[in-house]
């Protein structure tokens, strides 16, 4: 076999192996195209925790028009994990547990995000200027509806 033979029988392998690769590639792309992609999932969950505010006890009066009443975040974000992720053509319906912790602050009233998983024993601390010490777990159930070729997160719910 002289040298010539040799290169185009190197070339014919390797273009059969380029074309063999791109079907699997493809195959993932759809397979991820199924659900919401897990970093989509935590920017949601984190989203989702920094919409819980503390609005402060002394709220601004009609006679500080400057002062905001947004408040500030209650809650840190920590940690996802996906439990589960049950999908069909057009809606995916996602179990998550989030980790987060209490910020602290002068206390108030906590509004928004995750308000209704917090227990009344912590937003009664809060209210009171005490965070509730160390990690808090809350499980969430996230529906996502896809659009075009896009998921978004719709609704959160307490995860059963």
């Amino acid at each position: 076999m002289n040298a010539r033979s040799a290169a185009l029988i190197l070339l014919a392998s390797l273009v059969i192996a380029s074309c063999s690769e791109k079907p699997k590639a493809e195959s993932e792309s759809k397979e991820s195209e199924s659900h919401p992609r897990e970093d989509e999932i935590a920017e949601d969950c984190v989203a989702f925790v920094r919409a819980t505010k503390v609005v402060p006890a002394q709220t601004p009066g009609a006679d500080c028009p400057g002062c905001s009443n947004d408040g500030s975040e209650a809650l840190t974000f920590r940690q996802m994990h996906t439990d589960r992720i049950s999908c069909s053509a057009a809606a995916c319906e996602v179990t998550v547990t989030l980790r987060a912790s209490f910020n602290s602050g002068p206390g108030g009233t906590i509004s928004g995000g995750l308000t209704a998983w917090v227990p009344p024993e912590h937003r009664q601390e809060y209210l009171n200027g005490r965070a509730p010490d160390g990690e808090q777990l809350y499980r969430v159930k996230i529906i996502y509806k896809r659009t075009g070729e896009e998921w978004r997160a719709i609704e959160f719910d307490k995860a059963d």
